[in-house]
């Protein structure tokens, strides 16, 4: 399986496919860091772990965290 970074939504149910798009990126292929745009205020990043065709291992393989972007 592989990572996946949620920018500003909930960890995705166990089961269920991550979403492709611009709050859901994928780390399929090794990338170990990325740069990430956010508007001021306060926002949540989590990693959420899921298979090799990304369905979800659900939120008891994820951490979210919380930050404030000025």
């Amino acid at each position: 399986g592989h990572h996946h970074l949620i920018v500003d939504d909930a960890a995705v149910p166990a089961g269920t496919a991550v979403p492709a798009d611009e709050k859901h990126i994928h780390f399929g292929k090794g990338q170990t860091e990325t740069t990430v745009e956010l508007a001021p205020g306060d926002h949540t990043l989590t990693l959420q772990f899921a298979d090799g065709v990304h369905v979800s291992y659900g939120p008891d393989m994820s951490a979210t965290i919380h930050v404030k972007a000025e």
